[in-house]
């Protein structure tokens, strides 16, 4: 990594700042304490946003992945924690025989600060310099997270803590937090109130929380994060400050203030951490108040490849052919919440090259995917899944994806597409994949109709995942051993949840899919035209492969990944 002498000499040589210029900054640095970065953008000296792989290149670093390692407390507490988020630099490692503190940042102007940061440290006779080496922002959001993400929910902690004795205050002197005669609006923009909303989203993003529930109780105001699909309670604002923050939020998601009697819907779209964050708001008049459940939709952790939603290597194969068809409806079952639109989401991403059109029609639109026509489906004004659809034809698209199969007239439509050419993706809520068939000829389509238009019908749940840091490694007992179906001498990696700092001692880290993939053959054609039941359809598709999710849980228990109790809650026992 070149030294900060080193990266003076080669911006003075290809002109990108002179030393003038390069001095004033630093001392602007040294007085505010801001990001060197930021200076330089303010000054017209750096565009905005993400620093350039060409700076990089230009300066001749090259950012390393780091290797896995603890951070000692000592060194994080060599660099104030505000300072660590501000400049977006970590304390990494302490070289005793130079004297030396390294640091590491994504930010390779943080290069020419070094003097600043070593002004920061405490005095210590065994750190005389401090060099910063440069990695991938991803490496500092990590470390970020897991070495100071602790500190937004002591923030928190103690910003209730004030609220409940009474002592915050808005900024003014003399004001207190909320008096009885302030209106919603009043209260809802009061800075104690806006901070309680503001870090109970930045914890609930650290938590990896799905939503956010805020429940008025009769006694209490309870503050609850699903996590994993599990709720659990957080430390909770006092009942007396409830209204206010429920306010706040319906201000934020746009919603009318004075409308209590009536359920209303929102969306809230922030930046968290350099995340692009929506949060889909209901809330729900209640005998105690207004509940409130926020939907984090957070694009980075929904848009994910096939790979990391728990596929093995069998399905994957096979659910890869089956979205590679040329036309057909490849259909993706499960109740709400089991992850169908996080799998369709990653089979259009593999789809979406610059050859085909794709267009898909949603109730709502929950995320912006680059390259792709996409329209929200809206009933008030007559834009049904049947007139959008309708419209689609139109357009010649090669892919079409339905958000979900509700009605007879959707269903007709995206058959009928699916047999003229088109590949047609969609979600229907049935208990497995062998129920999809007999749901669609009871939605009143022709068995001729979906014996001819489907191609494949996938159904899944989530389970969660065992967390890699504590889990215990376990021999099998005898009646274990003949529910999971282990011969003599299989090896297996059989384990339980523990519980450490890594998960918030829960055990799990994370949820992934169990699957079943039913591949329309001739037989299974057939007894479609014969409006057989689902119980004889599903032997039919074993004889031709099938496993059951459960069957795919037990082989993902086997594999250390979950456990038996997890896939017997989503599955039941077969």
């Amino acid at each position: 990594m070149p030294t900060k002498k080193e990266i003076i000499s080669i911006i003075e040589n290809v002109g990108l700042w002179d030393r003038k210029s390069i001095d004033s900054a630093l001392a602007e640095q040294e007085q505010s304490g801001r990001p060197l970065k930021e200076i330089f953008q303010n000054r017209g000296l750096l565009p905005y946003g993400e620093i350039s792989p060409a700076l990089f290149f230009q300066l001749g670093i090259v950012p390393k992945e780091l290797p896995p390692r603890e951070v000692p407390h000592e060194l994080l507490g060599m660099i104030p924690a505000k300072t660590a988020k501000t400049h977006r630099l970590i304390p990494w490692e302490k070289r005793e025989e130079e004297m030396k503190l390294i640091l590491v940042s994504d930010d390779p102007i943080n290069i020419l600060a070094t003097e600043y940061f070593r002004k920061l440290l405490p005095p210590t006779d065994d750190i005389k310099d401090v060099e910063v080496s440069i990695t991938l922002p991803k490496e500092i959001d990590q470390l970020l997270e897991k070495y100071y993400g602790q500190d937004e929910m002591e923030d928190l902690a103690q910003m209730l803590q004030d609220t409940t004795s009474g002592t915050v205050e808005t900024g003014t002197e003399g004001d207190t937090l909320l008096t009885e005669d302030d209106d919603e609006e009043t209260m809802a923009l009061q800075a104690p109130v806006v901070k309680i909303v503001n870090l109970i989203f930045v914890e609930a993003l650290r938590r990896r929380a799905s939503d956010i529930h805020l429940e008025p109780l009769e006694k209490k105001f309870r503050v609850r994060f699903r996590i994993d699909g599990v709720l659990y309670e957080i430390v909770a604002p006092p009942k007396r400050i409830e209204k206010a923050i429920l306010a706040r939020v319906k201000l934020m998601s746009k919603m009318n203030l004075a409308e209590k009697r009536l359920p209303q819907d929102g969306r809230i779209m922030l930046e968290i951490s350099g995340r692009p964050i929506d949060f889909r708001v209901s809330s729900l008049p209640g005998i105690y108040g207004e509940s409130v459940v926020m939907r984090i939709l957070d694009k980075q952790a929904m848009l994910k490849g096939l790979d990391s939603l728990g596929f093995l290597e069998n399905d994957k194969k096979t659910w890869d052919s089956l979205i590679r068809y040329a036309g057909g409806l490849l259909l993706v079952t499960g109740p709400t919440g089991s992850g169908k639109t996080t799998t369709l989401y990653g089979s259009l991403n593999i789809l979406n090259t610059i050859d085909k059109k794709l267009m898909t029609a949603e109730d709502p639109v929950e995320y912006q995917l680059p390259g792709i026509n996409q329209t929200p489906v809206n009933a008030d004004i007559g834009l049904t899944f049947g007139s959008v659809l309708r419209a689609f034809l139109r357009q010649s698209p090669d892919i079409i994806l339905v958000g979900e199969i509700r009605d007879h007239e959707t269903a007709d439509i995206a058959l009928r597409a699916a047999l003229t050419g088109h590949l047609v993706f969609s979600t229907l809520h049935t208990n497995d994949a062998p129920s999809a068939i007999p749901r669609l000829t009871d939605l009143g389509i022709p068995p001729f109709l979906v014996a001819s238009a489907v191609q494949g019908i996938m159904a899944q749940r989530l389970v969660r995942v065992l967390c890699p840091h504590c889990k215990e490694k376990i021999e099998p007992d005898e009646s274990l051993k003949r529910i999971l179906k282990i011969g003599e001498g299989e090896t297996v990696n059989i384990c339980r949840p523990k519980g450490c700092s890594q998960c918030n001692f829960a055990g799990f880290h994370g949820r992934l899919a169990v699957f079943e993939i039913l591949v329309m053959n001739h037989e299974l054609r057939d007894l479609t035209l014969k409006r057989v039941a689902a119980s004889e359809l599903r032997r039919a598709a074993s004889r031709a492969g099938l496993h059951s999710m459960w069957e795919d849980g037990l082989l993902k228990i086997k594999l250390g990944l979950t456990t038996l109790e997890e896939v017997t809650s989503v599955t039941g026992a077969d």
